[in-house]
């Protein structure tokens, strides 16, 4: 068999649910394949591409560790898929041969700068054509944009208005809660009593 390596443009909340899309780009064909993954998942890696770290290691930054164990990683291969599942092969340093998931896949990557290759088969089962318009009306790319790795600003912001978008979803939902239970915002604050105002 033979594969194609592909180039990752990022991972974008798309349609009215934002819901998480990694989206690879096939040269030769001028077709792209879209991954859908979770919103729990997809913010995971995101936050790792930015490099947004917390105090204590992450999943990742544990697995990571383990692959600097075993040499790195030397290849990275989607083989199959199955029932809307991807079967990625990751080879690491020493030549070991492990299963994965396409998230995983795109950490180790991008972490250790290997591309990540689709067989062809792979390829003419799920690989899409996607128009100028709607590149530009979903997923915010240009097609005459030179590297997907021109785009992290855009990623983020993306991540950020999500994160906004949600943090105000609860915020009114709270609100809500509270005007239910008969207790107005002066009565948490602590309005001026009568006897305060001249």
């Amino acid at each position: 068999m033979t594969a194609e390596v592909l180039k990752f443009l990022g991972i974008h909340p798309v349609g009215p649910e934002n819901n998480l899309c990694a989206l690879f780009y096939w040269e030769e064909a001028d077709r792209h394949v879209p991954v859908w993954v979770s919103p729990i998942d997809g913010a995971r890696v995101l936050q790792v591409l930015e490099s947004h770290y917390n105090a204590r290691p992450s999943t990742y930054e544990l697995l990571i560790a383990f692959a600097d164990q075993l040499d790195g990683i030397e290849h990275i291969c989607v083989s199959e898929y199955h029932k809307g599942a991807f079967m990625v092969d990751v080879v690491d340093g020493t030549g070991e041969e492990h299963d994965a998931r396409i998230c995983d896949a795109l950490v180790l990557a991008d972490h250790y700068g290997v591309p990540i290759r689709f067989e062809k088969e792979v390829l003419e089962e799920v690989a899409v054509y996607i128009s100028d318009e709607d590149l530009k009306e979903y997923y915010g790319l240009e097609r005459e944009a030179k590297s997907p790795e021109t785009f992290p600003e855009k990623r983020s912001r993306d991540f950020q208005e999500m994160a906004a978008r949600q943090k105000a979803q609860e915020d009114d939902d709270f609100e809500q809660m509270m005007r239910d239970s008969g207790i107005s915002e002066e009565d948490l604050l602590g309005g001026d009593s009568p006897e305060d105002e001249d």
